[in-house]
């Protein structure tokens, strides 16, 4: 099977730690399949001039990533305005690479990741081309451009018009079928994790690979430096902690991403509250180099306003770190039990920082917390994707001898 595989989230050598979770799973289906990536990059006059989008005029034109084939191709976006017509320039800009690698690679499946714009772009190529689409729903298609009420009918469309919508959490699926996704052509396949990459190190000695020093407890938490992440709410629990645990230290791994930029508004956080010599900012890690993270900690928290199914909760899970996080979305399906962590419903400084300490006043069974996220694998994932766009490649092809016969 030949896939084309069309992202707006992808990593480059411009952005190596960017939706890494995308990057994982297409390596898993690239085990069975050939697979293409296309990643349309967002373009508009003199946006290079602007700090926020600056980084874009470095990412290549094409590379290759662990012998993934990877384009990133320009489309016409104006950020906040327009919207609802990035689907159609990105149609376009897919439809380029399609014509240009056609010859070599002719494409059986698409397979879109986002509802809007990559599916509503997907669908209208796998119109053009007669080939099944195949949408992937991640969180923010679901969780934020439904309030919009085009977009809302835009993603509305998307779904209703895959042949294959994948949820990587129930709680999305859900939302899938209330916004009219066929059931019998909508699934959960959630994200995985690599358990030789995120395995359980020693405490002391994972410390000192990352340049923890002293024995108080270590919070930690991962992702882009953005609102929703929470960050900074965080933050302002950390007195809290520290009423009760004077030594312990809170460090925060990320950069800003193409959400937005909360940096500075972290660093005002640490500042008001008093916190320089016991919040680290530690910036980007490579993702092969985060698991020394997650066995240096003793919890690890994400408190997101939105989230569909985090990848750093699966990993933190792999390496025996208990979490405690919000109970938004898919959370609740990983930390489907009290052993594994606590869940807040409340991202407010009392109830985020009591959490914290009933974590790290709990005896936590390390192994049965390695255990459980053994149940989440890329391969698992890929396997019943698979399933799924082999089902449809023999739907298409029925319905297509089903209409050659009847003309």
């Amino acid at each position: 099977m030949n896939v084309l595989a069309i992202s707006s989230m992808y990593p480059s050598a411009a952005q190596p730690v960017h939706a890494v979770f995308v990057e994982q799973r297409i390596f898993a289906i690239a085990r069975h399949a050939k697979v293409v990536v296309v990643s349309p990059i967002p373009w508009f006059p003199l946006g290079a001039l602007l700090p926020r989008y600056a980084h874009r005029r470095h990412i290549p034109r094409r590379e290759v990533r662990g012998g993934v084939e990877v384009h990133y191709p320009r489309f016409l976006s104006f950020p906040k305005i327009l919207k609802p017509l990035d689907g159609f320039f990105l149609f376009v800009s897919c439809w380029n690479v399609a014509q240009a690698i056609g010859r070599d690679f002719p494409i059986d499946l698409i397979d879109a990741h986002l509802a809007y714009p990559d599916g509503w772009g997907g669908i209208l190529l796998g119109k053009l081309l007669r080939r099944p689409v195949s949408v992937t729903l991640r969180g923010h298609d679901l969780n934020d451009l439904p309030q919009y009420p085009v977009r809302r009918r835009q993603v509305a469309w998307a779904l209703q018009s895959a042949d294959v919508v994948i949820a990587v959490a129930d709680a999305l699926r859900d939302s899938a079928l209330a916004l009219g996704a066929p059931p019998e052509r909508t699934l959960t396949a959630g994200n995985g994790v690599d358990a030789q990459k995120f395995f359980p190190r020693d405490r002391a000695q994972a410390r000192k690979a990352v340049g923890i020093l002293g024995d108080g407890p270590l919070v930690l938490s991962v992702g882009h430096l953005v609102v929703r992440k929470g960050f900074h709410h965080l933050v302002r629990a950390f007195p809290r902690v520290l009423a009760m645990h004077p030594n312990a230290r809170l460090a925060i791994v990320g950069a800003p991403g193409e959400e937005g930029n909360a940096q500075e508004m972290i660093r005002r956080t640490i500042e008001e509250c008093g916190l320089q010599e016991r919040v680290i900012l530690v910036g980007a890690v490579e993702h092969e180099k985060l698991s020394p993270w997650y066995s240096a900690a003793d919890v690890f928290c994400l408190p997101s306003e939105k989230e569909g199914r985090a990848n750093v909760l699966l990993e933190s899970l792999a390496c025996g770190t208990p979490v405690v996080a919000t109970r938004v979305w898919g959370t609740p399906e990983i930390l489907c039990d009290d052993s594994l962590g606590i869940l807040v419903d409340s991202i407010q400084p009392e109830p985020l920082g009591t959490a914290l300490l009933q974590a790290l006043a709990r005896p936590w069974d390390r192994e049965k917390i390695v255990a459980s996220s053994r149940r989440f694998s890329w391969e698992t994932s890929a396997r019943a994707i698979l399933d799924a766009w082999h089902r449809a490649q023999n739907a298409a092809a029925q319905d297509a001898a089903e209409k050659a016969k009847a003309s």
